[in-house]
Parts: C-alpha cells; sequence; structure tokens
C-alpha cells in the first residue's frame, strides 16, 4: 500500500510540474508577444504545445506569432542591410553581428517547427507549411560577411591607433593611442604588432602621480581634520592600482609652501583637494520623558494593566563635505582636471530608553533598555557617494568612506 501511494504521489508531482512548464511558457510567450520578440513568441508557443497539444492560450500564441516571425524579421535584416552594405565604419560590424543572430533566431524557429505536435487544431491547417523557411544559407552568407567585415574594422581601428601613436607628443596622448589599440581586439586577436604597440603606449603613458596634503580653507579650526589626513593616506594607495598611475610621496609639507608652484615636486601631476566647508558627528536633538498605562480585561473580567517608563531620545547623525580636487600638471602649473564633489548626509534615529511592557508603548519609538549603535546602515547611500550601506556606520565612517571612493573614483575615472 504505502509503494502504490509512493508511486501515485511521484506521478502526482511530475503531472503538476508538467502542467505549470506549458502554462509559465504560454505566459512567458505572452510577454514576449507583447514586446514584439516574435521569436520568442513563437518557440515557446511550439514548446508549450509540445506538452499540451489542446491547450487553447497556447494555439492562441502559436497563431499570432507565426504569422508575424518571419516577414518582422526578414524587414529588419534589410534594413540593417541597407545601412550597413558595404562596410563603410566600425558600426557596421555591429549591424553585421545584429543581422547574424535574428538569422540564427530564424533557424531556430524553423528548427522548432519540425518538431510542431500534429495533435494541435490550428484554425488553419496550411498556418505551419506557410510559414515555413530555409534560411540557413542566409545565415552562412551573413556569418561570411561579419567574419570579413571584423577583419576590415580590425585594419581600420589599427591605422586610427598607429596614427595616434606615431603622433603622440605626452603621456596622455600614449593613453589615447593604448585604448584605441585596445579596441581592435573587439574585431581581431592579436592584429599585427598592435600587443606590441600597446604595451609600448601603457609604458610610454603612464603618470607619475602625487597626492598633495589636504587644504583646508573652511576658517574652522578642528583637530578632527586630522581624520581627512588619513583618508588621503589611503587614497594615495587606491590610486597606484590605476593602470596609468604610478603614485610617489611628496615630503610632508603643508600645501601653502608650495605657493601654486609645483614644477619641483618630482611628478607628472599632483592632486590637490581643496575643502570649503566639511564636518561629521551627532547631536542630541530630543531628551523628554515618558510613561504610559494600557489595560487589558481578561475573560475572567479581571483587569491586566501593562506600563512603560522611559525617555525618548532623538539622536541626529550628520557628515558633509565641500571639496574642490583638482589635478594639476607640474610642468607648467596648468589645472588638467577639475571637479567639485560635495556629500550631504543626515541621519535622526531615535529610540525610547526606559522600562516596562511593549504593549503600552504608544511613543512610535522601538522601547530599548539602553542605547546601542546608531543605525546608520537603514540609509544606504551605495551609488551615490560610494560607501557600501552595510553593517553599523558612525558619522566618522561614513564621512571617510563616502570622501575616500568619490576622491578615488573621480581620479580613476581621469586616468584610467
Amino acid at each position: 500500500m504505502k509503494k502504490c501511494f509512493l508511486i501515485f504521489f511521484i506521478i502526482f508531482n511530475v503531472s503538476l510540474s508538467y502542467s505549470q512548464g506549458f502554462r509559465a511558457l504560454t505566459r512567458q510567450g505572452n510577454k514576449a508577444l507583447k514586446n514584439n520578440d516574435y521569436a520568442t513568441a513563437t518557440l515557446n508557443s511550439i514548446k508549450a504545445l509540445q506538452q499540451k497539444p489542446n491547450f487553447k492560450k497556447s494555439i492562441e500564441l502559436f497563431e499570432q506569432a507565426i504569422v508575424r516571425v518571419n516577414k518582422f524579421y526578414e524587414i529588419k535584416i534589410k534594413q540593417l542591410e541597407a545601412n550597413s552594405i558595404p562596410f563603410n565604419e566600425l558600426g557596421d560590424v555591429e549591424s553585421a553581428q545584429k543581422i547574424v543572430d535574428i538569422y540564427n533566431s530564424l533557424v531556430e524557429v524553423q528548427n522548432e517547427l519540425l518538431f510542431f505536435p500534429e495533435k494541435v487544431k490550428l484554425s488553419n491547417k496550411k498556418l505551419v507549411s506557410d510559414n515555413t523557411r530555409d534560411y540557413n544559407n542566409q545565415l552562412s552568407e551573413a556569418q561570411s560577411r561579419l567574419i570579413e567585415y571584423k577583419l576590415l574594422a580590425a585594419e581600420m581601428a589599427y591605422k586610427n591607433a598607429s596614427n595616434l601613436y606615431k603622433s603622440a607628443n605626452s603621456k596622455i596622448d600614449f593613453q589615447k593611442a593604448y585604448y584605441a589599440f585596445e579596441e581592435i581586439s573587439k574585431y581581431s586577436l592579436a592584429y599585427k604588432n598592435s600587443e606590441q604597440l600597446k604595451a609600448d603606449c601603457l609604458q610610454k603613458g603612464i603618470l607619475r602621480v602625487g597626492v598633495l596634503p589636504p587644504s583646508n580653507s573652511s576658517g574652522r579650526q578642528d583637530t578632527r581634520f586630522r581624520v581627512i589626513n588619513t583618508v588621503v593616506n589611503q587614497i594615495r594607495t587606491d590610486i597606484s592600482q590605476n593602470r596609468f598611475i604610478t603614485a610617489v610621496n611628496i615630503s610632508d609639507r603643508s600645501i601653502g609652501s608650495y605657493a601654486n608652484n609645483y614644477s619641483g615636486i618630482n611628478a607628472d601631476l599632483v592632486i590637490k583637494m581643496t575643502f570649503n566647508d566639511w564636518g561629521y558627528g551627532q547631536r542630541r536633538i530630543k531628551e523628554e520623558k515618558y510613561s504610559n498605562k494600557t489595560t487589558r480585561t481578561k475573560k475572567d473580567g479581571t483587569e491586566e494593566v501593562f506600563e512603560v517608563n522611559g525617555t525618548i531620545i532623538e539622536t541626529e547623525y550628520n557628515a558633509n563635505y565641500d571639496v574642490i580636487v583638482e589635478a594639476i600638471l607640474t610642468q607648467d602649473n596648468t589645472i588638467d582636471k577639475s571637479k567639485n564633489l560635495i556629500l550631504d548626509f543626515s541621519y535622526i534615529d531615535g529610540y525610547l530608553v526606559g522600562s516596562g511592557k511593549p504593549r503600552a508603548n504608544k511613543s512610535s519609538y522601538p522601547l530599548v533598555s539602553k542605547l546601542g549603535q546608531p543605525r546608520l546602515s537603514d540609509f544606504n547611500i551605495k551609488g551615490k557617494y560610494g560607501a557600501d550601506g552595510s553593517g553599523s556606520k558612525s558619522s566618522e565612517e561614513l564621512f571617510k568612506d563616502a570622501f575616500r571612493n568619490q576622491v578615488t573614483n573621480l581620479i580613476a575615472s581621469w586616468y584610467k
């Protein structure tokens, strides 16, 4: 008896999975149909009908998709061919690739039609035969064209990169030539001597970069500014990971001693950070006594009293800065890059610190026996300021993380 039950259970679950399969395929196919993805719609409808040939929704999906799929993609192919034949520019490779992808989709649809269930009752019996095509020859031609285009594009990209390399007069020029040579790999690997020239560009394009001690022009005299100096030391380590940067040490002098003349520094450029405003910390903005009682009548008619007593405490945590970051060429003291970075973060954390029954707490603040870590992780600043937003962070940690990430990412975007 137990064995019979087990067999029935297995069959039931297989049938359930089977049912969910064709329904899910049909739902996904209808979504594809609405998005003009007729290849996916057709394929899903056929696969669904292979599972359940009499499912009306799958039949309706197939009949709507099959009459559109070939014509729709053939028109797209003609448009792409009209704009990309003959080869004229690098973008023609992308068009050639799209044509190959479309033909692959059409061939996949036609291959699946070979297994279209005979039991399916269509409104038009010739629907399958009328929409059967052979796209294999066109696919082969498109694939051959793509190979040809990639070689033509590699040659075009190589000539462009070579011209940049020959005319390069600065490290920045060699960086541009490097990325131009890197573009060639999209079309052909190790084309001619491109890898050798790219390696030469990398060597000649490396910048010696020094990060100056941060400048405080906010007028605020605060010993906490040493925190910024600590972060700047981390930034010096971070930027050395950039492909075209070698970090160099600068003697520990105040920024003012350079008098805006950096030619004496053994570096190609210096990073200067000037703080117009900055701050971080916390302050208690609310502290008031709170007590409350509530009662509940039991089934026996007696009353149960719940009571809570404590102090409502609200604390505001903040972190902010307004800093100008400049990349200055030491050769002539000119500003090569400049960006104003701003952080404005504020978070209020509130609790009812006390004792009693949570049922009596109507203050809208969570009841705790004592203050714990601030829940600054609730304010996720990932992406906007660069901190990861995970775990509990103090205002100081948020300040440091945001500043470090913003400056490091900025320099990386300037000199990749």
